[in-house]
């Protein structure tokens, strides 16, 4: 019973992902919500009282992708830049593709009905990107005379970047290049020359198509958009399978 609960409530914010993606929080309405996750409007209300509780559910997912990938990535023991950069890559999986992670973005955007967003989805990747940096800085991989601040700023900048493109409509193979080409630009401004040495600015080799977060988006409403290379769909993992997911990613 209490299985059957977990998966409703993760088919509803799988759900309410995607249509927040696609419409935007105003214009998602909570019976089409119920309707795209399969299941009645009273299941949907057992779950969740508020469609800002949908949207603040949808950015926990978000944000529990994002913990658990930095983790993974960290967990073999591979330099905070590199995981920096592979972090920044499944970023741009993710943003090209991924309903959780696309609506995130776009909750953190809007200020929709006089209601504040849940959080800003944006400022919690500069953040995992300078807790990497202030790691960076201390295996002394930071260029001397380099501020960790400036440094921030041009992650940051990156990471907008990635937003903005995806939400263009710049397909993945373009936005990893370009990722890629920015990153070796980067690194010759703030990492120091040997520690810049052993590390690969392109994406990770292996399947990016595991990386998505740990929902059932249930049926679809449409065509979307597919993530990593052309002829990869997207599938849903379990929570028990995000951490994997993350350290395929950090297959070298």
């Amino acid at each position: 019973m209490q299985e059957r609960s977990e998966r409703t409530r993760a088919r509803l914010v799988g759900a309410a992902a995607e249509l927040f993606d696609r419409y935007g929080y105003a214009e998602a309405r909570l019976g089409d919500i119920s309707r795209v996750a399969g299941v009645t409007k009273g299941a949907l209300y057992f779950h969740f009282a508020s469609k800002q509780e949908l949207a603040a559910a949808v950015q926990e997912s978000g944000c529990l992708l994002l913990d658990e990938t930095v983790l993974a990535l960290r967990r073999d023991g591979r330099p905070a830049l590199q995981s920096l950069i592979d972090t920044t890559h499944a970023l741009a999986v993710w943003a090209t593709g991924e309903p959780v992670v696309r609506a995130s973005f776009r909750l953190g955007r809007e200020r929709a009905d006089g209601e504040r967003p849940v959080l800003n989805y944006h400022l919690v990747c500069v953040a995992a990107a300078g807790r990497l940096l202030a790691r960076a800085a201390e295996e002394g991989a930071l260029r001397r005379g380099v501020a960790e601040d400036a440094a921030r700023t041009l992650v940051a900048g990156m990471i907008a970047g990635i937003e903005a493109a995806a939400w263009s409509g710049a397909p993945y193979p373009e936005l990893s290049s370009c990722l890629g080409e920015a990153w070796t630009l980067v690194l010759r401004a703030v990492a120091e020359e040997g520690a810049a040495r052993g590390l690969r600015t392109a994406p990770p080799p292996g399947p990016t198509a595991d990386l998505h977060p740990a929902v059932d988006p249930g049926p679809t409403v449409g065509p979307g958009p597919t993530v990593g290379p052309p002829g990869q769909g997207s599938r849903a993992v379990t929570v028990s399978t995000v951490s994997a997911s993350a350290g395929s990613l950090s297959s070298r």
